[in-house]
């Protein structure tokens, strides 16, 4: 399964409208583009939890918490660099929400103003999504344009990196086998194929197959 389908996949599991999570990165306020943005990966944990988990996930459990649960499990136990980008991602979450002064500050703005002895920890975690190709992602050789790439297209590059996080959590949601014993991507097929042959639909992933020939479109950077 490409990572376009699982994304439309994850958008009809969470009863978003199709095209939704590409979309959060055309918002205007990089504000808005960071808290939609983590919502929608927070939805989809917890959318995971609550098919494989044997006991019914408490619905306050904190972003981390979710996150040490999830990746427990056998499918996501090896994905550290996964789990270090939504660790990071919620950390600038934190900070957007945190500060009112941030409403109305651009994203560079903010990633410069995270505290020095954590910047760049942050910062390469954010830009997960970025490596060289034939590389694995904990390659050093991939820090440098990981530094480049956040620095100069930081919207871009979170958006890129969220895509193949929710690519990942998709996946694993649908291809595995649930508590009730349930394969759930048989269930979303037909809609899945009805999505897939929606005007709308096929003219924004020819647009996406242009800019992303052999990265988003092709699959997973795990």
């Amino acid at each position: 399964m490409k990572i376009f389908e699982s994304i439309l996949l994850a958008e009809l599991n969470l009863d978003l409208p199709p095209l939704t999570f590409f979309k959060i990165a055309e918002e205007p306020s990089d504000w808005t583009f960071i808290l939609q943005l983590h919502a929608v990966l927070e939805c989809a944990l917890s959318r995971l939890l609550e098919k494989r988990m044997p006991e019914d996930l408490e619905t306050t459990s904190s972003f981390v918490s979710k996150l040490q649960l999830a990746f427990e499990l056998p499918e996501l136990v090896h994905d550290d660099h996964y789990r270090s980008f939504l660790i990071a991602l919620n950390f600038l979450r934190n900070r957007f929400a945190h500060r009112a002064s941030y409403i109305v500050s651009d994203l560079r703005t903010v990633l410069q103003e995270i505290p020095a002895h954590r910047r760049d920890a942050v910062l390469l975690s954010l830009a997960v999504g970025v490596k060289i190709p034939d590389t694995q992602e904990d390659d050093p050789r991939n820090r440098p344009e990981r530094r480049k790439f956040i620095l100069d297209m930081p919207r871009f590059t979170i958006a890129m990196s969220a895509a193949y996080a929710l690519d990942m959590l998709s996946l694993v949601y649908f291809v595995h086998l649930g508590k009730d014993g349930k394969w759930y991507a048989e269930e979303f097929r037909a809609q899945l194929q009805d999505l897939l042959h929606d005007p709308r639909v096929l003219e924004f992933r020819r647009t996406f197959d242009r800019e992303f020939p052999d990265d988003l479109s092709s699959g997973s950077g795990g």
